[in-house]
């Protein structure tokens, strides 16, 4: 359940400005991290920092760009102080995390779950414990999914599906 849960936002682009919407019409408590000092909508709260918006909220999403001061924003120190069992959703880049400190702070319980749109390297390899790590759900890197990309990704489908019976190799896909 959504409703009376607390969403903290890293950083506040168009993903940010959407995500707050809508976790507002969904009851939700909003908290934003970001660089600009612009007023925020009514009803939400400008966190002071990465450690206040991650020790508050319920579900974390990162939405900021790669920069040099971005990079690994979410390691050891700052996940030690998480609220425990937090949802970290990272549809940004995925240089923004640590990963190792990632898995130790999930092993530990300390994170709850991890939804990761996006991952550093990209993709994974195929031995990468983000995979089976039953804390962890991994998106192709769709959060930015509009209708017209699902259409063309159908069309890609079945095409490749018709290609397969054919005994042909599918297009668009890496096959190791």
């Amino acid at each position: 359940m959504v409703a009376g849960s607390a969403l903290g936002i890293v950083g506040f682009g168009d993903i940010g400005r959407e995500l707050t919407s809508r976790a507002l019409a969904f009851g939700m408590t909003v908290s934003v991290l970001r660089k600009s000092t612009d007023p925020l909508p009514d009803g939400v709260h400008r966190a002071a920092d990465l450690e206040e918006l991650l020790a508050t909220c319920d579900h974390v999403v990162l939405a900021a760009p790669a920069t040099e001061q971005t990079r690994h924003m979410i390691n050891a120190e700052t996940l030690a102080k998480a609220k425990p069992g937090l949802h970290l959703i990272n549809v940004a880049r995925g240089s923004l995390i640590d990963n190792k400190a990632l898995l130790r702070a999930l092993d530990a319980g300390k994170v709850g779950h991890a939804t990761l749109d996006v991952t550093d390297p990209e993709p994974l390899p195929k031995e990468h414990r983000f995979y089976t790590h039953p804390r962890v759900r991994l998106s192709p890197h769709t959060a930015a999914a509009s209708i017209d990309m699902m259409n063309k990704l159908a069309k890609q489908f079945v095409e490749n599906v018709k290609r397969f019976s054919c005994g042909e190799a599918p297009n668009g896909l890496a096959l190791d």
